[in-house]
């Protein structure tokens, strides 16, 4: 990943903005980080926080007037936070630990004219840079200061002035100040504080400076702090001495200076739910520690994390969209070796939901779908990640589960049913119903079509894989006369629309809504919620249509608040639940936690998620072609192995049914297997499919290929391609096997099939 894509993908990512009270403070003092500190009770830390954010920090934390109050988003929630007070109760509980000064002399002198809280707070700033500063003033400094309120006291402006002192400003009397326009023959800068009356006479008719650097018309020589607000003067300050720092190096005056100041951030927060909750009242216009504690308590601590409030994928690995970027991007273009961010990259849904939440519409999905093809072309995909969807891909193209058929009574249909692998795998029954259906009433013919679309290589970043499919996926089609073809799946549609849209498709759904529903259809009694699936997100035509036939079918349903265009995965999408199935499982249990009723689902691959995750869900086809008496929502979910051998039954089954053709089965389907429950859980954690075993027991029992143990059970391998896989079965009287466990690795062991 090149370095500018990194930077145009963080740029989309708000959370690190400022917060509100912090952009909107002339002096940028961090208002949420205040609160935290002394809403925990963390007082020191938050005297720390006023030092290093404000010059002449025990004057300003008692007299700022928070000018950040207005841009604060708990205005009009019960008020703003009052900031104000709270900075002064964190200087009243005790003296500031004021940092000594470490900086070495740089050798600049500063002339800073006048005693104006502008101009000191200029000298606080530039002793800070290393400059030798002398300040042009008759009257007592700490006098001054504590004439601009009774909350600067004597002793709290002595500190002041104090400290100033010890870090080498001289205070230096009128009489000796050069004329103005020959300043810069003694010094290499100088700045003017307009809030002290000798120094706007000292300037004569020079006042006037820029709004950006505060320039006069005397090179060198700046002048600013006229306004009434005191951070504001305080401000002008800074700005003052950050100007005569750029004028002493020869830098423009004027560039990226947007953020000195008040200046607007992009920053979002939602206040949806947020209760209004009055100010805590200040007695005598002061905050006890407790009262500060309490009003501290009422800020909102505002960040966005909109997407991670809604995505089990940035939860599980702790971090938002800008952090991920760099961590990508390290992962790709500067670490040597181990990848840690692997996983990571192979973990998210590519669901969507985070850019149609974002202000900004910044997309995981782009992003990791990028690293991950440049993963591929670097060839640094683990081939754990992605083999086993790409072998399911590669199953459901082959001879014994792919399909492509017209009607049996018209070769060239007018339509093209394409159920996908999940529905024709968990619902052969259902999928042939359909299939029935559509063909009694469309005119014109309908024909078969059962092809894995390809979406697996697609999320694995294999394009080359993929658009070989989909170029063999358009031959067959228009080898049937390029027919409307009718998708289930909106995964699969989806990706024809993108991928092949000369390709003619329409949603099942929206053709179902324009047909007179089955005589069979049956509504549930109770209420079921819609859960769409995350790629109907951009389909509200396929949405509104389920929910057209529901409503005809007299369901009663209701929406959960995060349905429709928010939608999000249920753990199986951009192959989360290959990668990390425990993370895939988290996916689908927060899903089903968005309503209390079960879910009504038109996606098969959906319902597997769900139930499999313990929420029960139905799927839409079962409502209108129902299996018996049974409840639509209940039942077991169909497993990787059973889907498998659905499929193959129902393209043989459909092969002979209709169109008089025989399959011939393969030697290892003979092989009659039984397992325990637990054997059945433990092989399909572990990715070991029933054909596996029978493949494997095949072989040990032709060729003889095994180990015996003590117990008279036997131990066999089998490496197909890339994966070992290990059987261990024992043999029954008659003639079936009884698979006692399994396990594969990726280690090729030299020999080991032929001394087992």
């Amino acid at each position: 990943m090149e370095k500018a894509r990194l930077v145009e993908f963080e740029s989309r990512c708000v959370q690190e903005e400022p917060p509100f009270c912090q952009a909107a403070c002339p002096l940028h003092l961090d208002g949420r980080a205040l609160c935290g500190f002394v809403s925990a009770g963390r007082f020191d830390d938050a005297r720390k926080l006023i030092e290093r954010a404000l010059p002449l920090p025990e004057v300003l934390a008692r007299i700022c007037d928070a000018p950040c109050k207005e841009a604060c988003k708990r205005a009009g929630l019960g008020g703003s936070v009052e900031l104000g007070l709270i900075e002064r109760a964190c200087v009243e509980q005790g003296p500031l630990k004021r940092a000594p000064l470490l900086i070495p002399r740089s050798g600049k002198r500063v002339a800073v004219l006048g005693c104006g809280l502008s101009s000191l707070c200029a000298a606080s700033d530039g002793v800070k840079k290393g400059y030798t500063v002398a300040v042009y003033c008759d009257e007592d400094p700490a006098s001054l200061l504590t004439g601009l309120s009774p909350a600067v006291t004597g002793e709290v402006a002595s500190r002041e002035i104090a400290w100033l002192r010890k870090g080498g400003v001289a205070f230096l009397p009128w009489s000796e100040l050069p004329p103005v326009p020959e300043l810069l023959d003694s010094f290499d800068g100088a700045y003017a504080g307009l809030d002290d009356p000798k120094a706007v006479a000292a300037l004569g008719g020079m006042t006037s400076a820029d709004q950006i650097s505060l320039a006069t018309r005397v090179e060198g020589v700046f002048a600013g702090g006229a306004s009434p607000s005191f951070v504001m003067r305080a401000a002008d300050g800074r700005r003052g001495m950050k100007s005569v720092e750029r004028h002493m190096q020869g830098a423009s005056l004027h560039s990226a200076r947007e953020k000195e100041g008040p200046y607007p951030t992009r920053l979002y927060t939602s206040t949806e739910g947020v209760a209004s909750v009055p100010p805590i009242e200040a007695a005598n216009g002061l905050y006890s520690p407790d009262e500060a504690a309490a009003e501290a308590g009422r800020c909102l601590m505002c960040e966005c994390m909109e997407c991670v409030k809604h995505c089990a994928f940035m939860q599980h690995y702790k971090g938002y969209p800008k952090k991920f970027a760099r961590e990508i991007y390290n992962n790709l273009s500067v670490i040597q070796g181990t990848r840690l961010a692997n996983t990571m990259i192979n973990s998210c849904s590519l669901c969507g939901r985070c850019e149609r939440i974002c202000p900004e519409g910044f997309s995981m999905a782009d992003l990791v779908s990028e690293a991950r093809r440049e993963m591929t072309r670097q060839e640094k995909m683990p081939p754990s990640a992605h083999d086993f969807a790409m072998e399911e891909m590669r199953f459901y193209n082959s001879p014994k589960a792919a399909l492509l058929r017209g009607d049996p009574n018209a070769a060239r249909p007018a339509y093209l049913l394409y159920p996908g692998c999940r529905l024709s795998g968990s619902s052969p029954e259902g999928t042939a119903r359909l299939y029935e259906f559509l063909r009694e009433r469309l005119e014109g013919g309908v024909g078969m079509w059962l092809r894995c679309c390809g979406a697996p290589a697609e999320w694995a970043g294999r394009d080359d894989e993929a658009d070989a499919g989909l170029r063999i996926m358009l031959d067959e089609w228009r080898s049937m006369g390029s027919p409307l073809v009718l998708v289930a799946c909106t995964s699969c549609l989806s990706l024809f629309r993108r991928k092949l849209p000369e390709m003619r498709t329409a949603s099942l759904w929206e053709i179902i809504d324009g047909m007179e529903l089955p005589e069979s259809v049956r509504a549930p009694e109770r209420v079921l919620a819609v859960a769409d699936p995350c790629t109907a997100a951009g389909m509200p035509e396929v949405r509104s249509a389920v929910r057209n036939i529901l409503a005809r079918s007299s369901v009663r349903f209701e929406e959960p608040s995060l349905s429709g265009e928010l939608t999000f995965c249920c753990g199986y999408g951009g192959l989360q639940e290959c990668a990390n199935p425990d993370l895939a499982r988290a996916s689908a249990k927060a899903r089903g936690t968005e309503s209390e009723h079960d879910f009504l689902v038109y996606c098969a691959m959906c319902r597997n998620s769900f139930v499999q995750s313990g929420k029960p869900a139905a799927y839409l086809l079962d409502l209108l072609f129902p299996r018996g008496p049974d409840d639509p929502a209940g039942g077991k979910a169909a497993g990787y192995s059973d889907q498998r051998e659905n499929r193959v039954s129902l393209v043989r089954s459909l092969k002979r049914d209709l169109w008089k053709e025989e399959d011939l089965m393969e030697d290892h389907e003979s092989v009659r297997v039984h397992l325990s429950p637990e054997t059945e859980a433990l092989l399909a954690e572990r990715r070991i499919l029933l054909d596996t075993v029978r493949r494997t027991i095949w072989a040990a029992e032709r060729g003889g290929r095994r180990a015996r143990s003590a117990d008279g059970s036997y131990l066999a391998s089998l490496r197909p391609a890339s994966v070992t896989y290990w059987v261990r079965y024992s043999r029954r009287d008659d003639g079936a096997f009884d698979v006692l466990g399994g396990w594969s690795h990726r280690m090729s062991v030299v020999g080991a099939e032929e001394e087992a």
